[in-house]
């Protein structure tokens, strides 16, 4: 992809993103927030040189877009790019934040425009790939190929999920993750049961909390993802693996295949045993269920580890893989999850200083710092070196150790497409609609889909 290095002309992206705070972690709260990084006192040196820079004109002002808002994410951010300012009198960054949906919502309407930042967070996948065929984001594989040191220090399994099938690399993961079952140890072994491996063992413990008098599962489907997230490890599990990447492929997509049924027929077995008001709930919400001792089992993200502790520090939780469906012909060995990172938009003026900042910020020494301070990891080898958490721990083999990532479903999908299938688990939930009935819809947008993808 060719770089632009047309000038962004507009200094008011603060202004026109101001959102609101929200958690770090997928999901909360959609108030929005702004925040504005290195505005700080630095050491005296550095500040002098600072406003030498500015005084001749040669600041650069590079704009940051991100969706963690909240502390400790944010507070680790922020004194970052401090330290690379400080390091850098040349480069001024101007940094907004807004959590999840409202992020998902503004970057859309901004990327393609004069208001674009320079680097910008984004998912992989197809979030990302529709930016891509609208050539608004810049190509990296130059600046790797030019650095093999720096590409051989990024974990493959992770960096594949941001290159294409042509092979262009348009991202760097900031933070890994993946999806498992969390469960109340205390409470599994007062009933005398065991971790489940396949789903017949699974309902079966379903019932026996369900018998005890607790609710089994903690869920919140409010926004929509969590149950998308159900549905993505189902998919993995009844639907072969080539006929789903020809339906997520939006220009191929059909959803015939019989699997996609069975899919959504094993989610509504699950929903008898969850909360009441899933729909009307939160993720937060339900995971505070969790930490509470309300419910037994959360389908949860690995970067919520912090936020269980944080909750409940005494807590005695554990975690187990998504439960094999035995007979089902897709492959049950798949991680249901992906990475997140920074994408450098193809409209900056500054395309190497922020490649620059990225291999460092994106690297495997602020990684460690990251790892220790807010508990997720980026995709630089050896972040994990030093950890003494056990949960953490535990937590990166999971990813670590993944012979393939499947990325999180509602992020694979085409955008229309997304939206029905959402809509569809929350009228699942509900009992408004069947299986059958569901993935009719689907596949009614899907091939709408066909004709808007080409």
């Amino acid at each position: 992809m060719k770089k632009n290095l047309k000038k962004v002309l507009s200094t008011g992206l603060a202004a026109m993103m101001a959102l609101s705070l929200a958690a770090c972690g997928g999901g909360s709260s959609d108030a929005p927030a702004t925040t504005a990084a290195g505005g700080g006192e630095t050491a005296s040196d550095s500040g002098e040189a600072t406003q030498g820079a500015a005084a001749s004109g040669d600041v650069k002002t590079i704009k940051l877009f991100h969706r963690f808002p909240d502390d400790p994410c944010n507070a680790f951010i922020e004194k970052k790019i401090a330290e690379y300012e400080a390091l850098h009198p040349d480069i001024k960054f101007e940094v907004t934040s807004a959590q999840n949906q409202p992020y998902k919502e503004k970057i859309k309407v901004v990327v393609g425009s004069d208001e674009c930042p320079d680097i910008f967070f984004s998912f992989c996948g197809e979030f990302s790939e529709r930016f891509i065929r609208e050539g608004l984001l810049m190509d990296l594989t130059p600046y790797l190929e030019a650095d093999p040191e720096w590409k051989a220090s990024l974990m493959e399994t992770q960096m594949t999920e941001y290159t294409t099938a042509d092979g262009m690399v348009y991202g760097i993961p900031f933070r890994l993750d993946a999806k498992e079952f969390f469960y109340n140890v205390d409470m599994f072994n007062d009933l005398g049961l065991e971790v489940p491996e396949t789903w017949d063992d699974f309902i079966k413990v379903l019932d026996a909390i369900q018998a005890s008098g607790v609710v089994p599962i903690a869920e919140g489907n409010q926004d929509k993802w969590p149950g998308a997230h159900y549905l993505g490890a189902l998919n993995e599990q009844c639907v072969p693996d080539d006929v789903r990447a020809k339906d997520y492929d939006p220009k191929t997509g059909e959803f015939t295949d019989p699997g996609y049924v069975e899919a959504f027929k094993y989610y509504e077995q699950l929903v008898p045993y969850m909360n009441m008001g899933v729909n009307g709930m939160t993720h937060d919400m339900a995971r505070l269920g969790f930490t509470n001792g309300q419910n037994a089992i959360l389908f949860a993200e690995l970067v919520e580890i912090t936020n269980i502790k944080q909750e409940n520090p005494d807590m005695n939780w554990g975690m187990f893989k998504f439960p094999v469906i035995e007979g089902a012909k897709g492959n049950p060995d798949l991680v249901s999850g992906a990475p997140e990172g920074f994408a450098v938009s193809s409209k900056t003026a500054y395309p190497d200083e922020c490649v620059e900042f990225l291999k460092w910020f994106l690297g495997a020494e602020v990684g460690a710092e990251q790892a220790a301070e807010v508990g997720w990891f980026n995709a630089s080898l050896g972040v994990d070196e030093g950890l003494t958490d056990p949960s953490l721990i535990s937590a990166y083999e999971v990813i670590a150790n993944a012979k393939k990532m499947d990325i999180w479903f509602d992020n694979a999908l085409y955008s229309t497409v997304c939206d029905e299938y959402l809509t569809q688990i929350s009228d699942i939930t509900n009992g408004d609609v069947t299986p059958e009935d569901a993935m009719a819809k689907i596949q009614k947008v899907a091939a709408e889909a066909q004709t808007l993808a080409q």
